[in-house]
């Protein structure tokens, strides 16, 4: 193992945070069809709790919330306690895009701007990359988003090449997938997620509609179709799915989150109409953590938001 790519590994003031309320997991979760704006998380700017362009967002088992904070070139991580550490830095890390952790709190880096693939322990000292300017393995071409399964397989959206692509926790290619037809090739996917049952959501971000595989790559099911209506999609990006199954959508185009059942139905959509500070801003990604808040990166207003399900928390 090297030492760490990181040059620092710095911790700035705290932010303000409202606490995540726990609340008991059932044997049967209750679809959860309404949410509401719980915090406000960050700005514009260069200091740590601060964003420009944030991307990629993701939560580990301790709650701590990363954010790829993509045009200040670093990597975010905020605890619930509002404390915030800044890892990279411009020549480290190059527009990082996704970011995703394992239960063992390593982290995974997508660059789109260094087309790489970085994998760094707890405390950021590097493991192994895949990919850049400067690389001898196969090289991604604008990777924008990563997600992790539960055997920690690592797939990426390889917007550029027109494909998702899957590496095993140590780095091992596993498969490529393209589209197995022409009606079903991808088009600049930018989002990903894989559910508790291994299959696979993909955004095909320029057809407008997400493509569920199953755990071999097979195609099953076609959610969304161009429009403004709710269940209809512009430019979908990051994906998650939530404690019910659901399946979270950041609808860029529209300028709004969506949310669909496992049936691909939409269920809601936030915000439900424009509001004044509610108005999101071309979303990129979205994340769930293991209480149900749901997070949004809300891109061009450089912010993140923390969404619960309505009359939880209040």
């Amino acid at each position: 193992m090297s030492e760490s790519r990181f040059r620092y590994l710095e911790i700035g003031a705290r932010v303000r945070r409202r606490p995540v309320v726990a609340r008991e997991q059932t044997a049967a979760p209750v679809a959860r069809e309404a949410f509401r704006l719980a915090e406000t998380i960050g700005s514009f700017g260069v200091e740590l709790g601060q964003f420009s362009s944030p991307g990629g967002i993701t939560t580990d088992p301790d709650g701590n919330l990363y954010v790829a904070d993509s045009r200040n070139h670093r990597i975010q991580k905020i605890t619930p306690e509002g404390e915030v550490y800044g890892l990279g830095g411009d020549d480290l890390l190059v527009h990082p895009q996704g970011v995703a952790v394992d239960n063992s709190r390593f982290i995974y880096v997508v660059e789109q701007g260094a087309n790489r693939l970085q994998k760094f322990g707890p405390q950021g000292q590097f493991i192994f990359a895949i990919g850049g300017p400067e690389g001898s393995q196969p090289r991604f071409a604008s990777p924008t988003a990563i997600c992790l399964d539960v055997y920690h397989h690592v797939y990426v959206a390889d917007t550029d090449n027109n494909r998702v692509t899957c590496y095993t926790a140590v780095g091992r290619w596993q498969i490529d997938f393209h589209g197995p037809t022409s009606a079903l090739a991808l088009k600049r996917p930018q989002g990903i997620a894989v559910d508790s049952l291994g299959r696979v959501f993909v955004s095909d971000t320029m057809h407008h509609r997400i493509i569920r595989m199953t755990p071999e790559g097979r195609p099953d099911s076609v959610i969304g179709g161009s429009g403004p209506a709710p269940g209809e999609l512009d430019e979908p990006r990051g994906l998650a799915i939530d404690l019910d199954g659901g399946l979270w959508v950041a609808d860029a185009g529209n300028d709004r989150v969506q949310k669909f059942n496992s049936d691909g139905k939409v269920v809601c959509c936030f915000p439900e109409t424009p509001r004044n500070q509610l108005d999101l801003a071309s979303p990129s990604a979205v994340a769930v953590d293991l209480h149900g808040s749901v997070y949004v990166s809300d891109t061009l207003n450089h912010r993140i938001l923390r969404l619960e399900p309505a009359g939880e928390g209040q």
